[in-house]
């Protein structure tokens, strides 16, 4: 995640790392009643050593001690910052993520192939989710979607909370209007029913969105109020929470996919071995977070207005000075620089400031590149800027609840989605791996790529998500440096070579990194050295050190003429430096 990301004081502050199990139910705040808890499972890890480890051996069950595995609680608004299997260190998330990346391809999504069961739920009286599979903690009950894959009803599990996260929740405001219940029971505080509609024409959904919705979120509603199947999704959570609280406090969420027809899933989890018979395989898929999801939208297009739009309309219609400052009071805004914690015992105050926590996104594959329009001039109501700015008051701490204004020395944090787009890899990406085949087939080489996961899949970034900064290829439409990396052993040495995408003006070369042990370097490592790469604004020879031990870093600019040179030029770099 992006460096501006706040602190979660929920979190133990003990120099441990900590996992997130699973997702535990929503119950009421006490001291914030605009926002409800969410319950967060959370174990240590057995030793600090193991941050290092594959994400695939940091979602087991023996990385972590069960016997210290706890609950904290936090508010819904703060729910986009956390996933199953993420990693935190004195409550500041880590870039590293337990379980292991996953492409699941023309998965149908359907009433048949879907159900919901409990995560306690058994088939022929053995657990659905096996003690020595995956622990989500004991007695925790939270729902699980069960997708039908290879015939097996149950051949991917994906908890209810992850559902609302990945598809509804994506900003604390759209946490808010999920868990409120206000899309179905108060949509005005929403949007103005009487200008939202769809273009058929132009395949295009209009919304009048209040102020404080961003255009990422009109995506979320508008897809919500074009398809039944978002509707029930996106409804369900609030009509549980309001089922459940005539018998008990908690709640276990319920939700369901945004769409029915085929997609493609970008997920991350583990394999659980299979206790019952429906299984032809054996085994099963946990997810523990969803990345990315093809299937496509209700609509095309989508034009977003607001309240009090610059762009609106004169005449007539234009509202009042005296109306303005009553209809849409001055919001003030910033972006977080992360040295505020997130705190959940006080209502922020409205009168503060509000900070924005930019969390790059590119979830959605089918608004991929796609800007929302603004309405035309003469379709709006002209409003005019307001003349009055407050005075700045700041804050000591955020808190993600709805507010009050009785003064608290608490602001409202913010967490935004801010969807980056992706592009497609270069030329030079294809004979890099091209060349890594070729030096594969080569007498006492083993090579191969390494696999794409979160924390190396991108040049991290270095400044919040909203500012210039070199990690970006492209920075006015937040476009990531790509990173790709093969892993080459050769006499008793492993060695990683590395290569990011390049803008037109940038002369970065590639690079050949090994320790003077010749020991693998971990994700955790390649991302460190990352960072320090982006802090350098890729110039190999400046990262010379880790921590704890020095960095081999061999360099080789971009003059071969083919992909069999390249490999050739490969091959003699580690043949000397194994000599050597």
């Amino acid at each position: 995640m992006a460096g501006n990301i706040p602190k979660i004081r929920e979190f133990p502050a003990d120099d441990r790392y900590w996992r997130v199990d699973w997702f535990g139910a929503i119950e009421r705040n006490p001291h914030v009643t605009s926002e409800p808890f969410v319950q967060i499972v959370i174990s240590p890890f057995i030793q600090n050593k193991d941050i290092h480890s594959s994400s695939k051996k940091l979602a087991s069950t023996h990385v972590t001690d069960y016997k210290d595995q706890c609950v904290i609680k936090i508010g819904v608004g703060q729910l986009p910052l956390i996933s199953v299997g993420s990693i935190w260190l004195n409550g500041y998330c880590q870039t590293i993520k337990a379980g292991k990346q996953e492409r699941f391809y023309n998965l149908l999504i359907n009433d048949k192939t879907i159900r919901m069961v409990s995560g306690n739920h058994k088939e022929e009286d053995k657990n659905l989710i096996p003690y020595d599979g995956y622990r989500t903690g004991k007695g925790f009950m939270a729902n699980l979607i069960a997708v039908e894959r290879d015939n097996d009803p149950f051949g991917l599990l994906i908890p209810a909370m992850e559902l609302i996260r990945f598809y509804y929740a994506v900003s604390t405001d759209m946490a808010h209007v999920i868990f409120s219940g206000d899309l179905k029971h108060q949509p005005r505080n929403i949007l103005n029913p009487e200008k939202c509609g769809f273009l058929e024409e132009e395949d295009r959904c209009i919304l009048h969105l209040r102020q404080h919705l961003s255009d990422e979120d009109g995506w979320v509603i508008g897809r919500i109020l074009a398809c039944d199947e978002a509707w029930q999704g996106a409804t369900l959570p609030h009509d549980a929470m309001m089922r459940d609280s005539l018998n008990t406090k908690f709640s276990h969420p319920e939700s369901g996919f945004p769409f029915s027809g085929f997609t493609n899933l970008k997920v991350r989890g583990k394999y659980i071995k299979a206790q019952d018979s429906n299984s032809k395989s054996g085994w099963r898929y946990l997810v523990l977070g969803i990345e990315h999801c093809s299937a496509p939208f209700p609509f095309e297009n989508l034009t977003a207005g607001r309240d009090n739009d610059p762009t609106q309309s004169e005449g007539e219609d234009e509202i009042s000075d005296a109306d303005k400052a009553t209809a849409f009071p001055a919001a003030r805004h910033k972006t977080s620089d992360g040295k505020k914690s997130f705190q959940n015992t006080d209502e922020p105050d409205q009168a503060k400031t509000k900070e924005h926590i930019p969390l790059p996104t590119d979830r959605f594959g089918a608004i991929a590149g796609k800007k929302v329009d603004r309405p035309e001039k003469d379709q709006c109501r002209y409003i005019s800027r307001l003349r009055n700015v407050p005075k700045e008051d700041e804050s000591k701490n955020l808190g993600t609840g709805q507010g009050n204004l009785d003064g608290s020395e608490i602001a409202r944090g913010h967490v935004d989605q801010t969807r980056t787009r992706r592009k497609a890899l270069p030329a030079s990406f294809e004979t890099f791996k091209e060349a890594i085949e070729l030096l594969n087939q080569t007498e006492g080489v083993q090579a191969s790529l390494r696999p794409e996961e979160e924390v190396i899949e991108y040049i991290p970034l270095t400044k919040p998500a909203n500012k210039k900064q070199w990690s970006y290829l492209d920075s006015s439409t937040r476009t990531r440096r790509h990173v790709i990396i093969a892993d080459i052993y050769f006499h008793h040495r492993w060695y990683s070579l590395m290569e990011f995408e390049l803008r037109k003006s940038d002369k970065c070369k590639v690079a050949l990194i090994s320790n003077s042990n010749g020991e693998y370097y971990s994700n955790h490592q390649i991302n460190y050295l990352l960072i320090q790469l982006a802090n350098e604004k890729g110039i190999w020879k400046n990262c010379s050190i880790f921590t704890e031990k020095a960095i081999n870093i061999i360099t080789m600019k971009h003059t071969w003429p083919s992909e069999a040179q390249f490999c050739k030029a490969i091959n003699l770099k580690i043949n000397y430096k194994s000599i050597s």
